[in-house]
């Protein structure tokens, strides 16, 4: 089973990302795409001409069979805990991501961490492509070190930065975004002052990173659809920080753990690794 390098683990420490070439193995790669195919092409209830894939198709461990082999069935959870030095790994939630063939859609730069009512510096995301792509087709892109550098910017949603139409998008999100005091700036632009790094993959590597590095995709310049699954992993060290305006995909009254808490609830939150029994 694929374990990091001490190139790796290096590289992660360093970064704050490490590109994983052959995370996973080609046939489960196939039975995740065919999985994704199948539910691109399944209508949402009373919202049939809405496209899925776009990345709020999300926590589907919970509910479909397949993806929740996808958590248990490969050496993603152990990867997280090699790069966090965790002994023990729990699945937040996962997340689909389809771009289509030439489309100009950009997600900016963000950081995971304000979004999410989780603590914690052993906290990270495996983001893996089902299909190959480059930077110019949508593969993701990161401020080096923006992990280490102790902000919390302000959240965006695409182009949407009014405080009052995020919070449209659920309750209080706009007013948590404009609590934070840094603003996301075009790091692009500023050579002298950030390294911009980003990663052409095929299908099967893993892009393992820090939930608090800057990050962003571009629109999909090529002529193929780029598909890819992200998994958010809990180290040892994340507890349960429930603020108004965090991202409800779990709340409160989804599981047991208390405010300021480490995260234990088995049910919601199941450990996936555990070099204890490994």
């Amino acid at each position: 089973m694929r374990e990091l390098t001490a190139d790796e683990k290096a590289t992660f420490d360093r970064d704050g990302v490490v590109l994983i070439k052959g995370a996973v193995e080609t046939e489960m790669v196939c039975r995740m795409l065919a999985a994704v195919d199948r539910l691109i092409e399944t209508p949402i209830p009373g919202m049939e001409d809405v496209k899925r894939g776009t990345g709020m198709d999300r926590h589907l461990f919970a509910d479909h069979d397949d993806f929740r082999e996808f958590v248990f069935g490969t050496p993603l959870a152990r990867l997280a805990a090699q790069a966090t030095d965790s002994q023990a790994v729990r699945i937040y939630f996962d997340q689909i991501f389809v771009k289509e063939a030439n489309a100009p859609g950009v997600f900016s730069w963000h950081q995971d961490h304000p979004y999410w009512p989780i603590g914690g510096t052993q906290v990270v995301s495996t983001w893996v492509a089902l299909t190959p792509a480059t930077v110019e087709a949508s593969a993701l892109e990161f401020v080096k070190g923006s992990n280490t550098w102790g902000k919390t910017y302000q959240p965006v949603t695409g182009e949407v930065t009014d405080r009052e139409l995020m919070n449209t998008l659920w309750d209080g999100f706009g007013d948590l975004a404009v609590s934070y005091p840094d603003v996301i700036i075009p790091f692009e632009d500023h050579p002298d002052r950030f390294e911009i790094i980003g990663y052409a993959v095929e299908p099967g590597d893993a892009l393992l990173f820090d939930y608090r590095i800057l990050h962003r995709s571009r629109g999909n310049a090529s002529d193929a659809r780029r598909v890819a699954v992200s998994w958010r992993w809990l180290g040892d060290d994340a507890t349960w920080e429930w603020v108004r305006g965090a991202d409800p995909i779990v709340s409160p009254e989804h599981h047991s753990v208390a405010q300021g808490a480490k995260i234990d609830d088995d049910t919601v939150f199941p450990v996936v690794y555990s070099s204890i029994h490994a």
